[in-house]
């Protein structure tokens, strides 16, 4: 089995400091270790951006499910929200390419929608709480930019 590895973060800071991107490559190595049997990685892709946006406005993952569709590959991210937060997005590309979710490693297509829907419902979550916080900051007499 090939497999073509994507991990992201969301924030440069994030990816600065490599914990995240570390606990996801803790995940995949573990699936791999463990589910993947006979395999080879092909290429691992890193990304430090917002997981919003459709494939084409996102250079670093079309490159990764172009290489997937290129040699048969499978597409691996540890969680769902590390590849996107949009359900529509993670319907596009499970439709197009093999997928497989370190987290959830029996998960099928139709599971990793679900958990794609649920991804972004917590991106308005976090949404919501953070306006929310910089309101109370600013009601506070917090000077905010």
């Amino acid at each position: 089995m090939k497999y073509v590895i994507y991990h992201r973060e969301s924030t440069k800071k994030q990816g600065e400091s490599g914990l995240g991107l570390e606990a996801q490559q803790r995940d995949t190595d573990l699936f791999l270790s463990h589910y993947a049997g006979d395999h080879q990685v092909i290429e691992k892709f890193v990304d430090v951006r917002s997981g919003k946006g459709s494939l084409n406005e996102r250079p670093t993952l079309k490159a990764a499910v172009e290489l997937c569709k290129q040699h048969g590959a499978t597409l691996l991210v540890a969680k769902v929200d590390r590849l996107s937060r949009d359900v529509e997005c993670v319907a596009h590309i499970i439709k197009q390419i093999d997928v497989r979710i370190a987290c959830l490693p029996f998960a099928d297509k139709f599971q990793i929608h679900l958990y794609a829907a649920l991804a972004e419902q917590e991106r308005e979550f976090i949404s919501q709480r953070t306006k929310a916080a910089l309101q109370a900051a600013k009601a506070r007499g917090v000077v905010l930019g």
